[in-house]
């Protein structure tokens, strides 16, 4: 199993979280409250928290091809949300 954590810094996480996880909902199995959010992609897990300054991602997967699947489509769909002021997710 494999885990990576990436993060964006930005005040509207608390506001993009609910719209990320209401988003991922139409295809994935998605759960989120007000912080917090969990979304079980068919290559694996993300666990999404947001703080008043930060959006955090903790995912997991079987490899690094599904890891890379899971990455993408998080950093496709940040980058939509985000389209009037740019924000990337920086992946450690």
């Amino acid at each position: 199993m494999i885990t990576r954590e990436g993060s964006v810094a930005t005040p509207r996480a608390p506001e993009l979280l609910p719209r990320l996880c209401r988003h991922f909902a139409k295809k994935a199995r998605s759960t989120w409250g007000e912080r917090c959010g969990e979304v079980e992609f068919p290559w694996g897990h993300c666990h999404v928290e947001a703080s008043d300054a930060e959006l955090t991602f903790r995912c997991t997967a079987a490899d690094e091809a599904a890891m890379a699947q899971v990455q993408n489509v998080l950093d496709l769909h940040v980058g939509m949300f985000s389209r009037r002021d740019p924000l990337r997710v920086e992946w450690h």
